[in-house]
């Protein structure tokens, strides 16, 4: 398992209550004290965000949201009261975790399972549950699959459905894909059936 990191920048009297503590809270701290330095070693895949939370001063909260996501930061504002503070960070580390685990990558796509999105470069594409279901599917086949498997294991129908429902699924999630990103390569279509 990841362990938890907390990053705190510039707030060099927070940090040194947080490391009084640190023996009680099972998490591994971290103090930059410059934004840029922070930011440039993020921006060199130096520092990784999974299961991480930042605490940034509240004036240079919009600084780090133009490169991180709101999800991952904390805007200090004190006076604080510092065991409710303490909760809160508990439940923004338990929200990220569950985003993070939400969150799979497939291709140069990201599937959020939770917001029944599709996502690529900043645009984003809703999805049904059965698309999504589909797509997870194909994603964890090592083979294609054929028009059979997807009936039973997707619609749980055996050879009452008819073949053109499948397909024309298929067809109608790939052509969103299309529209929306301009891009088919999501869900290949081969002579013995679809893979990702």
């Amino acid at each position: 398992m990841v362990n938890q990191k907390l990053y705190i920048i510039n707030l060099n009297n927070f940090f040194d209550v947080i490391n009084e503590l640190k023996e009680h809270l099972d998490i591994d701290i971290f103090k930059y004290d410059e934004r840029k330095f922070f930011l440039d070693k993020f921006e060199k895949k130096e520092i990784s965000l999974k299961n991480s939370i930042i605490i940034v001063p509240e004036d240079e909260y919009n600084s780090f949201l133009k490169y991180i996501k709101e999800d991952s930061l904390i805007k200090f504002r004190p006076p604080i009261n510092f065991f409710r503070f303490l909760e809160n960070l508990n439940v923004r580390f338990i929200q990220k975790s569950f985003q993070d685990q939400s969150s799979i990558k497939i291709k140069n796509f990201v599937l959020d399972t939770n917001s029944r999105t599709l996502k690529k470069n900043n645009k984003n594409l809703k999805l049904t549950e059965r698309e999504i279901d589909m797509i997870l599917f194909l994603k964890n086949a090592e083979n294609p699959v054929n028009i059979a498997t997807l009936e039973k294991e997707i619609w749980r129908y055996s050879s009452e459905l008819e073949t053109h429902t499948v397909e024309t699924h298929i067809y109608r999630l790939r052509k969103k894909i299309k529209d929306e990103f301009g891009d088919d390569d999501l869900i290949l279509s081969k002579k013995n059936g679809y893979i990702l």
